[in-house]
């Protein structure tokens, strides 16, 4: 029942989220407010904005949530990532993310994801004869914002270049577009934080100054043993199926669908890099692009009783993580 009602393509299975996103994260509101001792420029504004209570950040974490099952949903349906429409990363993307335990429900990796969401949509919207400069260009410039909060979304670029040497024929003025796009923001930054005497400026410092509020990987024990029992299986028939689903698509389906395996191992590269500077790594770098991935391993029509055990067994991870 669970797994039938997402893989619909009916819009209203969004509803639901406004229970399934509160009741995962809603004990997480009366968490500490974590403030890393150096942030992206963005971020800080975000804070200060927001103020001191720990409820306004949850509930504004939580919003983002929503946003991003949502951008999840759309990438998967408009880039043909998936065999037929359906709505299974907007249940896939909460579960997924509320397995890690974390030391505040709010992190700048957090709030730069939707536009890093949004980036990769506009470009896996272009196409091998069409116009590309403006979608590439508009990518640039949000994994820019995207890196005013969260500097490591900077690297995505390198996505952008690997789809379009998948998608389009060499132009060299299309992978230099991008980077523009993603230069001018950084650039005017700096030119507004120099006009008000707040340079120099030192982003990459921001990276390592994280140890304190990057979220936690999932806890140790008896609840790390149960979540392999139960994801590793998933992920497993996942990839299964996505390999099989990449042979049988055309060669449209087969760009983006490479471009989405780019996207995957860009946001890897990150987590092992962030690892290493702070141990913890922000847990929505592995949920987003799980929440794709995953929706492969409950489109099949056959095992239908397995697939819905997992789904009920993914969310009581869940929920055991939050509130257990």
């Amino acid at each position: 029942m669970l797994v039938g009602l997402y893989r619909s393509n009916q819009p209203a299975v969004l509803l639901t989220l406004l229970v399934l996103v509160p009741g995962l994260f809603l004990g997480d509101l009366a968490g500490p407010v974590v403030a890393p001792s150096g942030s992206m420029v963005l971020f800080e504004r975000l804070l200060s904005a927001l103020g001191p209570k720990a409820w306004v950040h949850g509930l504004f974490a939580m919003g983002l949530m929503l946003l991003m099952a949502v951008q999840l949903t759309g990438l998967v349906n408009n880039a043909d990532l998936a065999d037929r429409r359906n709505h299974l990363p907007a249940f896939l993307f909460p579960v997924l993310l509320a397995l890690f335990v974390r030391s505040a429900l709010l992190d700048p990796a957090l709030v730069g994801m939707p536009l890093v969401i949004w980036a990769m949509r506009r470009a896996w919207s272009i196409n091998n004869n069409g116009p590309a400069l403006s979608p590439l260009f508009d990518a640039g410039f949000l994994l820019g914002l995207a890196a005013l909060f969260y500097l490591p979304y900077a690297f995505l670029v390198v996505v952008l270049w690997a789809s379009i040497s998948v998608i389009r024929p060499f132009q060299l003025r299309e992978y230099i577009v991008p980077v523009l796009g993603l230069a001018v923001v950084l650039y005017l930054t700096w030119g507004v934080l120099h006009l008000n005497g707040a340079t120099p400026w030192r982003p990459l410092l921001t990276i390592a100054d994280q140890a304190g509020s990057v979220p936690l990987a999932p806890r140790s024990g008896l609840f790390r043993g149960a979540l392999y029992v139960v994801l590793v299986p998933v992920l497993l028939v996942a990839l299964l199926d996505f390999a099989v689903s990449y042979q049988r698509g055309v060669m449209q389906v087969k760009n983006l669908r490479s471009s989405f395996l780019a996207w995957g191992a860009a946001l890897t590269v990150i987590i092992l890099g962030v690892y290493l500077l702070n141990n913890a790594f922000p847990p929505v770098l592995l949920a987003a692009p799980l929440a794709v991935l995953c929706v492969h391993a409950f489109m099949g029509g056959n095992r239908k009783a397995l697939r819905g055990a997992a789904a009920w067994a993914l969310l009581a991870m869940a929920l055991w993580a939050q509130w257990g």
